[in-house]
């Protein structure tokens, strides 16, 4: 008798229940026909488009590229932070200037 379809039981790791899900056996050739199609292309790929090696000269510019702009963004954010706190004393005088302008009899 021949096997019309599978059954795949899933079982969670940390639950009582489990899942049955009936595969046809059309649908099992399906999937296993897209996983070998979708694994033959990827080594394919892989075989044509190999790793890009990079000499050392090379990797050593692009460590000292790095460290200056790991450099610059901690200067920069360091900027950003003085900024913001002139900023908040500016909008704090504001906000008295213009308290003032609008109470001008609390002198």
């Amino acid at each position: 008798m021949k096997t019309r379809s599978w059954d795949l039981i899933v079982l969670p790791p940390h639950g009582p229940r489990f899942e049955q899900v009936r595969v046809s056996c059309k649908a099992g050739l399906i999937l296993l026909a897209a996983f070998l199609l979708a694994f033959i292309m990827t080594v394919l790929l892989l075989l044509a488009f190999p790793r890009i090696r990079v000499n050392e000269s090379d990797r050593a510019r692009l460590d000292a590229e790095n460290q200056a702009l790991k450099i610059e963004n901690a200067n920069l954010a360091i900027t950003i932070r003085r900024l913001n706190a002139q900023v908040s004393r500016v909008e704090e005088r504001s906000q008295r200037i213009t308290a003032l302008m609008q109470n001008p009899e609390s002198d």
